[in-house]
């Protein structure tokens, strides 16, 4: 059998692997009939190791070391695969490497480059890729622009995505709906979700991922009837929604409480074969969580067959907030098991939960126990959890010395969660030294004079109830409707 014959055979074989078994086969082959250096060959069998989810990089790694002097293709392959793995710092790396041994990059190398630089830190400085761009001369690229685009919209840059988005319109190139998408995504991600609705309404076409940022975009911002009417546009429209796009509308549901809407959200994800997504079943407990409907939470809980550290938190949460403690308790002692490593959500939940049992000490040595344990630093939330804990057990004093001693700055939440507690306990004296700290921290805050001014007339002291009620209206404050601490 010639050597064309022998390469031909090996490049079929290869584009037709399935696992690295095979791959390692036929690279062990390549190298008896001496075609391991044979440009094709190495190629089909480099690709399948870099960028197949059944291949293997660190393998790749080996195989490109031993080229004498590997082409731009070998070197976008693994600018590719670090680009969608979890190192994708290493895409510079190898970009870098490129320019040094005088290999030409193309516009390949180039978008895979941004695609990584999207995914990694705000830190780096992403200048330094856009005068490559401009050097090397691929700015009149439609795709490298898109992806810088983009590179400037994953971090909430507007102005730099809308200066390349005009850059490529006095080029006298013609934008697409992947332009369009990376300025949409860069308002939803600096948090302007009404500039984006500007640019949503201007776009001349729209796919599924412009109306899934948009709907997005309105509930991260926590304007879930927006999402809503928006999702009814996009069906309107006959644009078919993805797993992504179901994630915001269930996260909506939750927000509104409308657990009826969330129902057909929920048989809509199974009709159409979306369960599979691990984050849109996270979404689906916490909507249902949040709707009280703990049954049909633990229905999707038990059928997934994979579970990410946020569907054990999900659900941990949603019993320690119904004060479901053992079922808390009994989830964490499983999820140890699973060995799935817990992290401060998680640590949350169970103080939350021991919150509910009343087992205070057994919560603060959790609490205590963290960073020693678990690796996890307490943060406010933790604290709240502790001054919650302590004051709905009576134990004022211990929780007024926790925050005058918490070694981060404190809240007016988690104060006036103290203050709750004080009038629940009838503490008068404890009271009056909370509403101090929290009229410093908060002076213009009405609510917190009427629970000091409760827990006067609780206490049968109507003058100082009066003059408190005076106080407040001398100072201007107003009660916020929306204050959570009210109730205990």
């Amino acid at each position: 059998m010639g050597t064309a014959t022998v390469a031909s055979a090996l490049v079929h074989m290869a584009e037709r692997c399935s696992c690295m078994r095979e791959l390692k086969l036929l690279h062990a082959h390549a190298f008896r009939t001496c075609l391991h250096q044979h440009t094709v060959v190495l190629g089909k069998l480099f690709r399948f190791a870099a960028v197949s989810p059944f291949g293997d990089l660190p393998y790749a790694h080996r195989m490109f070391d031993q080229m004498p002097h590997p082409t731009t293709f070998f070197y976008n392959t693994l600018i590719r695969a670090h680009s969608q793995s979890t190192t994708p710092s290493f895409s510079s790396l190898f970009f870098n490497l490129m320019r040094q041994n005088d290999v030409a990059p193309d516009q390949y190398s180039f978008t895979f480059l941004l695609k990584s630089r999207s995914r990694t830190t705000p830190l780096i400085h992403h200048c330094d890729i856009h005068g490559a761009v401009l050097k090397f001369g691929f700015c009149r690229h439609l795709h490298v622009q898109n992806s810088l685009i983009h590179l400037y919209a994953s971090w909430g840059l507007t102005l730099s995505a809308r200066r390349v988005f005009e850059d490529v319109l006095k080029l006298g190139l013609e934008v697409d709906v992947v332009s369009w998408s990376g300025l949409l995504v860069a308002h939803v991600k600096a948090g302007e979700v009404d500039f984006a609705r500007r640019v949503f309404d201007e776009m001349p076409q729209r796919d599924v991922v412009s109306w899934t940022a948009m709907l997005s975009g309105y509930s991260r911002a926590r304007r879930p009837r927006e999402a809503m009417e928006l999702f009814g546009e996009m069906r309107r429209a006959a644009v078919w929604p993805d797993e992504v796009t179901m994630v915001s509308v269930v996260s909506a549901c939750a927000s509104l409480g409308d657990v009826e809407t969330g129902r057909m959200v929920h048989r809509f994800v199974e009709e159409n074969g979306f369960g599979w997504m691990v984050a849109l079943c996270n979404a689906l407990i916490d909507m249902y969580g949040k709707c009280g409907c703990l049954d049909q939470a633990w229905h999707v809980f038990d059928g997934m067959t994979r579970r990410s550290l946020i569907t054990w938190n999900t659900m941990m949460t949603v019993c320690a907030n119904h004060g479901n403690a053992d079922d808390a308790f009994r989830l964490f002692e499983w999820m140890i098991h699973s060995g799935v490593v817990p992290d401060s959500v998680t640590l949350l939940a169970l103080l939350v939960a021991y919150a509910h049992k009343g087992w205070v000490d057994d919560g603060i040595r959790l609490f205590e126990s963290m960073e020693r344990d678990y690796g996890v630093e307490p943060t406010i939330e933790h604290y709240g959890a502790i001054i919650d804990m302590l004051g709905r057990s009576g134990r004022l004093q211990e929780a007024y010395d926790l925050l005058t001693n918490i070694p981060i700055p404190s809240n007016d939440v988690i104060w006036g969660a103290l203050l709750g507690a004080c009038r629940i306990h009838g503490d008068v004296d404890m009271g009056e030294k909370v509403i101090k700290k929290l009229l410093k921290l908060k002076p213009d805050e009405g609510g917190y004079y009427i629970l000091l001014r409760d827990i006067y007339v609780a206490a049968g002291r109507t003058a100082e109830a009066n003059e408190m009620r005076q106080a407040m209206l001398a100072s201007g404050a107003r009660k916020n409707p929306g204050c959570s601490w009210v109730e205990a």
